[in-house]
């Protein structure tokens, strides 16, 4: 589970979604898979979930997909937008797979 800085808003688009950084002015846009991990994990998952949720969505291999997963958390609480995650939902324990889904040469992105 993540939250959104007190000072970040989300604001769906057609595209995914837009992260405005109100003190600042500054936004991001995420893709619709970067922003079905965000509202994943806003809604209490973890990376496991977050994984599970792409991988149901998208023809891509869980690996990819927790690789990537944690790649878009840790972009997103370097450049300040969302609180820092638990050490819980980060760990190895945490192993998310994807019933039903073997996909060799995919890669999510945001």
């Amino acid at each position: 589970m993540v939250m959104l800085r007190s000072d970040v808003v989300r604001a769906p688009t057609e595209y995914g979604a837009v992260l405005l950084h109100t003190d600042d002015g500054r936004y991001w846009t995420l893709n619709p898979s970067g922003d079905l991990v965000l509202r994943v994990m806003l809604a209490g998952g973890d990376v496991a979930a977050a994984v599970r949720e792409l991988c149901a969505t998208r023809e891509v291999d869980p690996q990819v997909a927790r690789r990537d997963v944690e790649g878009l958390l840790a972009q997103l609480a370097d450049v300040g937008l969302i609180e820092p995650q638990s050490e819980a939902s980060r760990s190895p324990e945490a192993a998310a797979e994807c019933p039903g889904r073997h996909v060799d040469r995919s890669e999510a992105r945001w």
